[in-house]
């Protein structure tokens, strides 16, 4: 019997980005934003399957691709298995740490505009 696999350090740091932008990005923005500390090919490979595994959704833009995070299902139940807890367990477990306030602000006003959105 197979355990679970949760994502790498590479993959979880690359999906981190995504939540960082609306309008996606390319192998090359995110090689830019780890700041040189993996290859170009490395990043490529790690993106190129997280769309194989129906975590990304791409767009041909030229010669390359501009990937964005998908939303469905598959990725919340996804997200749970790998965070392993609820959403606001995962919130606990964060403001049990000191939180940069400009972290902190942040995440208030996702929480505002997703309770906008949803009219709660």
């Amino acid at each position: 019997m197979c355990a679970k696999r949760s994502f790498g350090e590479l993959e979880t740091t690359i999906l981190r980005f995504f939540s960082e932008v609306e309008d996606g990005l390319t192998v090359g923005d995110v090689v830019q934003k780890l700041g040189g500390k993996s290859a170009y090919t490395t990043v490529m490979t790690v993106m190129t399957r997280l769309h194989e595994k129906g975590i990304l959704k791409r767009t041909k833009e030229g010669r390359s691709y501009r990937y964005f995070k998908k939303k469905s299902p598959f990725l919340k139940r996804l997200k749970s298995r790998f965070l392993g807890a609820s959403p606001s367990e995962v919130f606990s477990a964060f403001l049990e740490e000191e939180i940069d306030p400009a972290e902190l602000h942040k995440i208030e006003t996702m929480i505002q505009e997703h309770k906008k959105k949803w009219n709660t």
